[in-house]
């Protein structure tokens, strides 16, 4: 009999329900975890974002994993992550309210990964990008069981963020930084390569669609995903959402480095069928930076982080009215040794990646700038180096339209539906 992934498609009324459920599709919680084993739960936390705003892996669906492994006889379980470049990690976990589940739940230990002295270089057998090694921290590799706990959302760089992407949070900031500079999905591969999940459990309660990560809409999905197989669960996750797989990359660099499966003719989906759950998700970012056509971008070698505030600012731009009054802007990001030959004020230089180039552009400094001072150095093109004077009432001026803008779009995508 041909191998089958299995997908488990749990939609109850409550989180700890749909957790049984999920874990009982699978086989249950007590034949995946050994006991008296060292489980790591690795959510999503690699931006600022509170409860409900589904930047994050939910806290209450942590709590309630956290709470399952222990009662299926897990000894030791840890919450580990490492957020985004520029970002502090537990900063993250105290404010999406993971760190507060965690406790609640009584997990030993919550990791920054970021901050983790104690690292084993692990060669990358057969690397298909630029990473022949990567530093990892002891605990993950000697842990018996790592879960993988993504929340599935809408990601610039990426087109979505889920269970294969979720991976890169394992390491630190140096090889975070050295995968943008090298095939990013393939990298990407590379990790999972030599890091397997024993299970991965994706958040779509309230998955997010729109201007994720950076400024996401949440959706009222109500299911959660959960496999052995991360692809899999990844091309599950994508037909419920009516996104076309072909128009992601790395699922074609998965089945190149032999990572799970991907075709959904060789997947069995236990519980739900995609059919009951499917509900059309807005994932602005299909066609990448070519979204915004009217501009020139240059963004090799940069990172996820300032991808994702420059596309967030595109579409601010058109909230503020301003984004057919700045098209001669040229606007790079991540590290370059050449700059395009333009006039100083055309050129956008974001974040700190481009210090070395700040007296021939207009510079947006921070690793990762702050939020709306990509958008104010096209506008008003001057360099945006602090938070200066004037700059919460300038935020606050810019809500409202924001806000207006976002609401007529959902409102209209919802309406398509």
């Amino acid at each position: 009999m041909a191998y089958k992934a299995v997908v488990a498609i749990a939609k109850e009324p409550g989180v700890d329900e749909m957790v049984e459920r999920a874990f009982d599709l699978l086989g249950g919680a007590e034949s995946l975890i050994r006991k008296g084993s060292t489980v790591v739960l690795k959510p999503n936390a690699g931006h600022l974002g509170k409860p409900g705003t589904s930047v994050n892996t939910g806290a209450e669906l942590v709590g309630s994993v956290a709470r399952a492994v222990r009662a299926a006889g897990a000894k030791r379980v840890i919450v580990a992550e490492a957020a985004a470049i520029g970002c502090d990690t537990m900063a993250c976990l105290e404010d999406s309210g993971i760190a507060e589940a965690a406790r609640q739940a009584g997990v030993d230990e919550i990791i920054d990964i970021k901050s983790d002295k104690d690292l084993l270089t692990i060669p990358i057998r057969d690397a298909r990008s630029d990473l022949v090694s990567v530093k990892l921290p002891r605990f993950l590799i000697e842990a018996e069981h790592i879960i993988n706990m993504p929340v599935f959302k809408s990601h610039a760089s990426m087109v979505f963020s889920c269970a294969l992407k979720n991976i890169k949070g394992v390491v630190q900031d140096k090889i975070h930084y050295d995968m943008h500079r090298t095939n990013l999905a393939m990298a990407m591969m590379d990790i999972w390569s030599v890091v397997r999940a024993d299970l991965n459990i994706a958040d779509l309660i309230w998955p997010a669609e729109g201007f994720g990560p950076h400024s996401p809409v949440p959706m009222d999905f109500g299911c959660v995903l959960a496999s052995r197989d991360p692809v899999a669960l990844d091309a599950v996750a994508c037909h419920c959402v009516g996104l076309d797989m072909d128009r992601v990359s790395y699922f074609g660099n998965a089945r190149e480095r032999g990572i799970g499966c991907a075709d959904i003719e060789d997947i069995e989906v236990r519980g739900r069928s995609i059919e009951e759950v499917y509900q059309k998700m807005w994932l602005p970012y299909l066609d990448g930076f070519d979204t915004w056509p009217e501009y020139e971008f240059h963004t090799e070698n940069s990172c996820s982080s300032c991808q994702s505030l420059v596309a967030f600012t595109m579409e601010k731009l058109k909230a503020l009215g301003e984004y057919g009054k700045n098209t001669d802007a040229v606007i790079c990001l991540g590290a370059k040794d050449e700059l395009p030959d333009v006039a100083k004020e055309r050129l956008i230089l974001c974040g700190n990646c481009l210090r070395k180039h700040r007296a021939k552009g207009v510079a947006v400094h921070g690793c990762p700038p702050s939020e709306p001072h990509v958008a104010w150095a096209i506008i008003d093109r001057e360099d945006q180096t602090d938070i200066g004077p004037g700059f919460r009432e300038r935020m606050h001026s810019e809500e409202e339209p924001w806000n207006r803008f976002i609401e007529g779009i959902v409102a209209q995508k919802r309406a398509e539906r």
